[in-house]
């Protein structure tokens, strides 16, 4: 049974690899799931929600 599309399964070449592999970009390995965290938040139209419920929990 598939798991998903093409375009969902190969999503992290536009979620991780795109960020993470920038040109003299470097990382701290616990800085990289707060910030794999946020790009998926924005690859699913989530932004606005996310901040203004953060904003809420605060």
């Amino acid at each position: 049974m598939p798991i998903g599309s093409g375009e969902i399964e190969s999503a992290h070449r536009y979620v991780i690899q795109e960020r993470l592999k920038l040109s003299g970009a470097w990382w701290k390995s616990e800085n990289v799931d707060p910030m794999l965290a946020l790009r998926v938040v924005r690859g699913n139209d989530q932004w606005d929600e996310y901040w203004r419920n953060l904003a809420k929990a605060s």
